[in-house]
C-alpha cells in the first residue's frame, strides 16, 4: 500500500482507497464493536439499571450528532474531532511514565496524535483535501481561521512530542540493558511513524497507524480482557462491525451521493468511523470516572444512604 501511494498512478491510487476501506473495516472498526460487553461495567455504577437503556440510546445518537456535525459544522467538528482522537490515541499508547508527571498527560497527547499533527504542518493541502471530500457540504467559509489556529496547535504539539521523545531518549542511556532497549526502540518506532506521516498521503498513514498500530493493539488487548480465542473474538465483533459498516455505507449512499466510487469509499470510511469513534472514546474514556462512582459506592455503607 505505501509502495503504490509513492507511484501515483490512478491505479495505485484505488490500490490505496480499496486498502483504506477493507482495512478499516476488518481491524479498524472492530476493535470497538465489543463495547457493548463493557458498557455495563462502566454504566451501570452511574445509572444503575437504565444503563442498557442509557447505551441503547445514547451511542448512536452520539454516532448522528457526529454525522450532522459533518454536515451542518464540519471546521468545528473536525477540530473536534482531532483533538478527541488525539486524546484517546494518547491514552492507549504505552505509559513509558517519562517527563514530570504535570506533562505527562500533555506528552501523550502530543505522541497521540501525530498522525493528525504530523500531515497537518507537512502536507496541510493535502489534509484540506480530502477533508473536503468528506465533508458533505465542504468546509465552508470559517474554514480558513479554524485551519491557521489548528496549524498553531499542531506545530505547538509537535514540539511536545519531540520534548518527550528527546527526553525519552536521554533517559534511556541511564537506564538497564532491557529497558534501555525497549526506550530506544520505541523511540524508533515514533521517528519512523512521524517520517511516513510527514511524507506519505495522509491516507497511508492513517492506515499504517490506525489499523496497523492502533486498532491491531487494541484487538489483541480485548481477546485478552475477553478471554477468548481469535475465532470467538471475530464471531462476536462480528454483527456490530456489520451493522456498523451498514449503516454507514446506507446514509453516504443515500444521504450523501459522492461523484465517483473513490469518493463515496473515502466519505463512507471516514464519516463512518468518526461517527463510532466518539461515542468509543467517550465510553472507554470516562472509565476512570466510572470506575471512581463504583469503589465510591462499594465504600459507602447502606445505611448511609437510608439515612439520606
Amino acid at each position: 500500500m505505501i509502495g503504490a501511494a509513492c507511484v501515483g498512478s490512478g491505479a495505485a491510487s484505488a490500490i490505496v482507497v480499496i486498502s483504506l476501506g477493507l482495512l478499516v473495516a476488518v481491524v479498524g472498526v472492530p476493535h470497538g464493536a465489543a463495547d457493548h460487553r463493557f458498557a455495563r461495567s462502566r454504566l451501570e455504577p452511574v445509572f444503575g439499571r437504565a444503563w442498557l437503556a442509557v447505551f441503547s440510546i445514547g451511542y448512536p445518537a452520539i454516532a448522528m450528532v457526529v454525522v450532522l456535525g459533518w454536515v451542518l459544522a464540519p471546521a468545528v467538528t473536525i477540530v473536534l474531532f482531532f483533538i478527541a482522537s488525539a486524546w484517546h490515541f494518547g491514552q492507549e499508547e504505552p505509559g513509558l511514565a517519562i517527563g514530570p508527571r504535570p506533562l505527562r498527560p500533555v506528552f501523550r497527547m502530543a505522541r497521540g496524535g501525530l498522525v493528525i499533527w504530523t500531515p497537518l504542518v507537512f502536507q496541510g493541502d493535502e489534509v484540506v483535501r480530502h477533508l473536503s471530500v468528506i465533508a458533505p457540504r465542504g468546509l465552508g467559509l470559517e474554514w480558513k481561521g479554524i485551519l491557521s489556529a489548528l496549524w498553531g496547535w499542531s506545530l505547538l504539539m509537535l514540539v511536545m512530542a519531540t520534548v518527550a521523545w528527546s527526553m525519552q531518549g536521554l533517559f534511556a542511556l541511564t537506564c538497564g540493558p532491557w529497558r534501555r532497549r525497549v526506550l530506544l526502540v520505541d523511540n524508533a518506532m515514533v521517528a519512523s511513524l512521524v517520517l511516513l506521516f510527514a511524507m506519505a498521503s495522509p491516507v497511508v498513514g492513517f492506515l499504517v497507524y490506525f489499523c496497523g498500530w492502533h486498532s491491531a493493539r487494541g484487538m489483541k488487548r480485548l481477546r485478552r480482557e475477553l478471554a477468548e480465542t481469535w475465532s470467538q473474538l471475530v464471531v462476536s465483533v462480528a454483527p456490530l462491525t456489520a451493522v456498523a459498516i451498514g449503516s454507514a455505507v446506507l446514509v453516504v449512499c443515500c444521504a450523501f451521493p459522492a461523484t465517483g466510487w473513490s469518493e463515496a469509499v473515502i466519505r463512507a470510511t471516514f464519516l463512518g468511523l468518526s461517527a463510532v469513534a466518539v461515542p468509543h472514546l467517550l465510553l472507554h474514556g470516562a472509565a476512570p470516572l466510572f470506575a471512581t462512582t463504583s469503589l465510591r459506592q462499594r465504600n459507602c455503607p447502606a445505611h448511609v444512604g437510608t439515612h439520606a
